[in-house]
């Protein structure tokens, strides 16, 4: 008996716990649905919307007033979404005018690209207001001067029924709000610091690059400024910035802007990636694949556009920016793996895109649940990349200048010796030759030619004879002054231009030199390599104007002493003399 009492308790207990939870439930679901305008809103209300996608045929309002009632479902995500070209959809919003008087909001869809927005205000069964709005229809005849579309309603105290019906061949993605006038103008406000900041970077950068495009002759910044400015017109596009400004009554167009900039701009970032990463060269058959890619997309887009599908347009742009992107990062890494130093930037870059441009991709598409940031990645992504692409850029441009001017002076350098070659020196001695001139200095020009150099490559062979001129060689650059310029004229004779050296300490110079040629410790098998020089040397004159005068007189000097028996230096006898006599008449000597 006592057993029963308790079974009844607790049968008892139990009823109430249930009752109280369906009446918490009801309650609860009544004060979710509606939406109280007393205070301001700020967040999506998709967890506020009832909706239903039409059916076969299009619905009017009573319709779907209809269907709601019967068949509506309660939307449990703060943006709905429901993918690419999906059926038009009706939503249901209730709204709570707790006030005495007339309330003005504004209702809110910020998203760019729906087609057509159907707008119908109700109260106790009454239709009050009807707008429309969309890409569908030009801009100018938007009720407010918006990218997104947006309406106006004057609620009266009481509840009201917001009826939307929402279509569009691009994903259809729906972040609702209702706002006040004072909210409208502080998103306003924020957007346009966000956007001009980022619209301001990317328009100077591709002003840079395309200032560079053309001072350097360059391609890659060419493939570059491209691919920035593919990406700023598809931003502007989805964003609606370039329906508010670029072609505001252009409907046509801004129906395939956004696929058709989506596909140009995978296609631009994939031609850019070719040229940075030399793919050509260094990756063949991952160039050709990016060709046959790029091509097919381009032709397929086409096709869609002449067949006036849009909607197969969508899925071309939609399944090639997650390829791109894979690409992209896939291209970056082989690069790296194969020694490209730049390619780690590149790698880099790509990687934060990549993930800004699939996030975006796929919270757009319907894919992943709508969130602001997943909305607004691949500006954050981009910006990071812009950012280590000018980076990668300029490195690549340091690398080549570095390589050419290694080139230039491998090109100006005898690979023997290490000395200047002929064309080396003829760049250095310029402007040493006229500034002596210009300032009346002393300068001196010395030519230095082995002895009997050809029998020593024809008694001890050419290795032999390459040593012997790399040892001169180490002895010339031992012995000279730092600002000399010493040259391999050609096969065994070298030239030395002397600034700040007049004839006397020029011939000094040239005694020391025959000493330290003669010195020279050389063997073959074990038989001793004599070597010995002859040297001519010249002084500048006040009639030597130009540099062959200097030239052929240490030519001709050299021959004196070649012909008096080598081993000797030939200069002016006569400026000795004359040098000698000065000084003893000052007391010099």
């Amino acid at each position: 008996m006592s057993d029963l009492k308790v079974v009844k308790s607790y049968a008892s207990s139990s009823l109430r716990y249930i009752v109280s939870g369906l009446l918490f439930l009801f309650l609860s679901s009544l004060c979710y649905a509606q939406i109280d305008l007393s205070t301001p809103l700020s967040e999506s209300l998709g967890e506020h919307v009832t909706f239903i996608p039409e059916p076969g045929q299009s619905l009017d309002i009573n319709q779907a007033r209809a269907l709601l009632k019967l068949e509506g479902i309660q939307s449990d995500q703060s943006v709905l979404s429901f993918g690419i070209n999906a059926r038009p959809v009706w939503l249901k919003l209730t709204v709570n005018n707790p006030d005495r008087f007339v309330v003005n909001r504004s209702v809110k869809f910020e998203t760019s690209w729906l087609d057509k927005i159907e707008a119908y205000q109700l109260q106790k069964g009454k239709l009050l207001d009807y707008k429309t709005g969309g890409d569908a229809i030009p801009f100018s005849l938007r009720q407010h001067g918006d990218r997104f579309v947006s309406f106006s309603f004057a609620f009266q105290p009481g509840v009201a029924e917001l009826y939307f019906r929402v279509e569009a061949e691009d994903p259809l993605v729906v972040p609702i709000y209702i706002l006040t006038d004072q909210q409208l103008e502080k998103i306003d406000v924020q957007n346009g610091y966000v956007y001009g900041l980022l619209y301001g970077f990317l328009i100077a950068l591709l002003a840079y690059n395309a200032l560079l495009t053309f001072s350097l002759n360059s391609r890659r910044y060419l493939f570059y400024s491209q691919y920035l400015l593919f990406f700023l017109l598809m931003n502007l596009s989805y964003t609606g910035h370039a329906f508010q400004w670029l072609w505001p009554e252009m409907v046509t167009w801004q129906r395939w802007s956004n696929p058709l900039l989506m596909v140009l701009y995978a296609v631009s970032g994939l031609f850019f990636a070719q040229r940075f990463l030399a793919m050509r060269h260094y990756l063949p058959r991952l160039n050709r694949f990016i060709n046959v890619l790029t091509s097919c997309s381009l032709l397929l887009s086409i096709a869609a556009i002449f067949l006036n599908d849009a909607v197969f347009m969508l899925y071309i742009a939609f399944i090639m920016i997650p390829v791109f992107s894979v690409l992209m990062i896939f291209s970056g890494a082989l690069a790296l793996y194969q020694g490209m130093k730049e390619a780690r930037y590149f790698l880099a870059a790509t990687l934060f895109a990549t993930i800004g441009a699939i996030c975006t991709a796929l919270t757009v598409s319907g894919v992943v649940t709508y969130r602001p940031i997943g909305f607004h990645a691949v500006e954050v992504g981009m910006l990071i990349e812009a950012i280590l692409f000018a980076l990668a850029l300029a490195y690549q441009f340091r690398i080549d200048q570095e390589s050419k001017i290694k080139a230039e002076r491998l090109a100006d350098i005898d690979q023997l010796t290490g000395l200047y070659n002929r064309r080396g020196f003829e760049k250095i001695k310029e402007p040493i030759f006229s500034t002596a001139i210009r300032k009346q200095r002393n300068l001196s020009l010395m030519i230095l030619d082995i002895d009997h150099f050809k029998s020593i490559n024809d008694s001890y062979g050419h290795g032999v004879g390459d040593l012997v001129l790399q040892q001169l060689a180490d002895i010339l650059l031992a012995e000279v002054r730092t600002g000399d310029v010493i040259s391999r004229w050609g096969g065994e004779e070298f030239l030395l231009l002397l600034p700040e050296t007049d004839l006397q300490e020029g011939v000094s110079l040239a005694d020391r030199l025959l000493v330290k040629v003669a010195q020279l410790s050389l063997s073959y098998k074990g038989e001793p390599v004599s070597v010995t020089a002859s040297i001519g040397v010249s002084s500048l004159r006040t009639d030597a104007q130009n540099f062959s005068i200097l030239l052929n007189e240490a030519d001709k000097y050299l021959y004196e002493a070649k012909r008096s028996g080598r081993n000797q230096v030939g200069y002016d006898k006569n400026s000795e003399q004359n040098i000698v006599l000065t000084h003893e008449v000052s007391g010099e000597t």
